[in-house]
């Protein structure tokens, strides 16, 4: 009975036993798992447990499973930071995948394509439908290189112009989608534009008087000996006159060109306004028919003492009455006038005629370079185009704004306004030379 008793104790051991070394291989295998496990979780590869056995066990699988909750918050915070910042954006951002489906579209997407309900989820053929950025788009497929093409979208009636890149982009578990950003240079397609036209309008204007003094002076060489001296005269008149004309557009343009680049300094002081506008009216009383026609000047008594650059405003001050008497001859009052805008915080000095006004279709170009209402008589009177182009930039310096106003058969008032209580910019902090933060362009017409 004894020896049956043993045997049951010895075999009671013995399984026990195994069950123990069993375990322990199994809470090694596990402790192992756990230790991979923590080393895939960000700034944790050297962790491992401090405590063995099935309570360190249970502490590391506790530790595991918080970790990997602050990993995924941190990774959704992140997720949310980058798809903030995509919003921010001024660039069209969309994400695609290979079926053509929207699966991300910042802000700017879904304004500029306007849709009632959002792109993710929609194909691209339902998005947009320029041919150009199709093909783009398919192009794509078959290269690795990212691809960019400019092209060309209408909103409201509107051509707008974008750079598109296209590029593949690798996701998880090997998948790819398509990363498309679209740039909007329709600003710089209208600067491209305007910089096409200002070469051929310069051209144009230098090739007219240089083909008259290269047409006189050939007569004058090659017919020297049997032109009369009055004829010689005359022609040498004209080679003058071009010339002349010649200088004075070369002046303009260079003039245009420093205030555009604001490499011109304007020298503001305080100073009163009646002076200014006393001189400018004497130098014009000597063109006028004094039985007719009359300068006048009114200065409002609330003005006092304005910042400005005397020169140059003496520049503006003699364009717009030099205007009237170059297109308006017949005119029969000319008053210069400044009168104080406590509202706006400005003066608003202006020149204005009674004659026969500027049509209303041409309002809105006036101050453009080379804009001319008449273009034939602007020549033959020696304009160049960009007096009202120079006026806006010298007023655009003084931080102020231009304005005309016109009724045909009633006058034109040209006026110009000049901030009061700040300083005035110089060339080196204005703003650029194509906006208009510190000078609005305003045209209107009179109202009946």
């Amino acid at each position: 009975m004894l020896w049956f008793t043993t045997l049951i104790l010895l075999l009671v051991t013995l399984v026990l036993t195994q069950h123990v070394f069993r375990s322990r291989r199994l809470l090694r295998e596990l402790e192992g798992a756990v230790r991979s496990c923590r080393r895939l979780l960000p700034e944790d590869s050297t962790a491992s447990l401090k405590r063995i056995g099935a309570l360190g066990l249970v502490d590391s699988l506790n530790a595991l499973i918080e970790a990997h909750n602050q990993a995924s918050e941190q990774g959704s915070g992140y997720s949310s930071q980058v798809e903030a910042m995509l919003g921010a954006v001024q660039e069209v951002v969309i994400v695609f995948n290979d079926e053509r489906v929207v699966e991300y579209a910042n802000r700017s997407a879904e304004k500029l394509f306007g849709k009632a309900t959002p792109l993710k989820g929609l194909r691209l053929e339902g998005v947009f439908r320029s041919l150009a950025l199709l093909e783009l788009l398919e192009q794509s497929n078959h290269v690795e290189r990212t691809e960019t093409r400019q092209i060309n979208l209408m909103q409201d009636n509107e051509t707008l112009w974008f750079e598109a890149s296209c590029a593949k982009v690798l996701g998880t578990k090997n998948t790819q989608s398509t990363l498309l950003v679209l740039h909007d240079i329709t600003q710089l397609k209208a600067l491209e534009v305007m910089r096409r036209e200002f070469v051929a309008n310069v051209s144009h204007e230098l090739r007219t008087p240089l083909t008259i003094i290269k047409g006189y002076t050939d007569t004058l060489i090659d017919d020297d000996t049997s032109i009369d001296p009055s004829a010689r005269r005359r022609f040498l008149g004209k080679i003058q006159n071009n010339a002349e004309r010649l200088h004075v557009l070369v002046e303009d343009l260079l003039t245009l060109s420093r205030l555009e680049s604001r490499s011109d300094q304007i020298e503001a002081i305080e100073q009163p306004l009646a002076p200014l506008f006393e001189d400018v009216a004497e130098n014009y009383r000597t063109r006028l028919d004094m039985t007719r026609q009359k300068i006048e000047v009114t200065i409002d008594p609330g003005v006092g003492l304005v910042s400005f650059d005397r020169y140059r405003i003496h520049q503006v001050l003699d364009n717009f009455v030099e205007n009237t008497f170059r297109y308006a001859p017949d005119f029969k009052l000319i008053q210069l006038e400044a009168r104080l805008d406590e509202a706006a915080g400005c003066v608003v000095c202006s020149v204005t005629d009674d004659g026969p006004g500027i049509p209303e279709k041409d309002l809105a170009n006036i101050f453009e370079r080379f804009y001319r209402v008449d273009k034939g008589r602007s020549r033959e009177t020696g304009g160049t185009g960009l007096g009202l182009s120079i006026v806006k930039h010298i007023i655009q310096l003084h931080g102020g704004s231009v304005q005309a106003e016109s009724r045909l058969g009633e006058g034109t008032r040209m006026s110009f306004r000049l901030p009061l209580g700040a300083r005035s910019p110089r060339a080196d902090d204005a703003g650029p030379a194509n906006t208009q933060v510190s000078a609005e362009h305003t045209i209107r017409r009179s109202s009946d």
